[in-house]
This record gives structure tokens, C-alpha cells and sequence, in this order.
């Protein structure tokens, strides 16, 4: 077995979010952390993401699509939440 990288997320939450999503659709996954205990954030100044979702290399193109539909979805529902935002506080 030969793990690829699918997803390197900016925190714990996304990691785990992606895990359990691709996890559903049948597919094994792997949280590689890049933190180290004791030393909160260190590892996060040295690289720019929290870890690394891992999965096997013959499930990469099947996970890789499922996380990118997760992360269009994820960005489309911010847009609106900001959109609401912006229309019930205006800023004049």
C-alpha cells in the first residue's frame, strides 16, 4: 500500500471533516499531523498547513475529486454567508 497526500488542511477540523467524507464514500484515509506536542503552533509556523490527509494511491483520483467538490462546496457557502452578512450589516 502507497499513501498520497490528498489534502493538506489549514487545521484539526478540516482533517477530520475530510477524513469521515471520503471515509463514507468507502474510501480508507489516513490524519498525518504535522504538530508537536508541547510545542503548540511551532509546526504550523514551519509549514504552512496542520498535516496531511492520506489515502491510497489507487483511491487518489476518486478522494482527490471528492475533496475538491467538499472544498467548492465549503468556499460557495462562505461567499454566502458573507453575501448575508454584508446585506444585513451595511456599511455606509
Amino acid at each position: 500500500m502507497v499513501l498520497k497526500s490528498v489534502y493538506k488542511p489549514e487545521n484539526e477540523l478540516m482533517a477530520m471533516s475530510v477524513k469521515s467524507l471520503l471515509e463514507e464514500a468507502g474510501i480508507s484515509a489516513i490524519v498525518h499531523s504535522y504538530q508537536i506536542p508541547w510545542y503548540n503552533g511551532l509546526a504550523k509556523m514551519m509549514r504552512s498547513a496542520w498535516g496531511e490527509v492520506l489515502v491510497d494511491e489507487d483511491d487518489y483520483d476518486e478522494a482527490k475529486e471528492i475533496v475538491n467538490k467538499f472544498l467548492e462546496s465549503e468556499e460557495n457557502n462562505t461567499k454566502m454567508q458573507d453575501k448575508e452578512d454584508d446585506e444585513t450589516n451595511p456599511q455606509n
